[in-house]
């Protein structure tokens, strides 16, 4: 089984920044790890701003198998929250989005 990372960045207006961190933390990302295959959720924030001064986060998720985010990515979980997302925030965030395997641990 090899483990896969989800990994989310987001820039997001400064002046947005604080409900959309509460609504990121108090409901987003635990939502996300009620589904199958996640593990655990790692939030970062980047020490630079994003060039228009937005600032910028890096969500890594891990998940048990890589068939896991792939079910999730299909599923009506994902289109839901991606929905949420974009009705609450979608005019003050921007998001990009990669799916990693894992080659080797050290």
């Amino acid at each position: 089984m090899t483990l896969a990372l989800y990994v989310v960045v987001i820039d997001v207006d400064p002046a947005s920044e604080e409900a959309w961190n509460r609504w990121h933390e108090d409901i987003h990302v635990p939502e996300v790890l009620r589904e199958p295959g996640f593990r655990s959720c790692r939030k970062w924030r980047d020490t630079e701003p994003a060039p228009d001064g937005w600032a910028r986060y890096v969500c890594h998720y891990e998940l048990t198998e890589l068939d896991a985010m792939r079910r999730y990515a299909s599923s009506e979980a994902a289109k839901r929250l991606r929905e949420e997302s974009l009705t609450r925030f979608g005019t003050v965030t921007r998001y990009s989005r990669q799916v990693l395997t894992e080659v080797k641990r050290f």
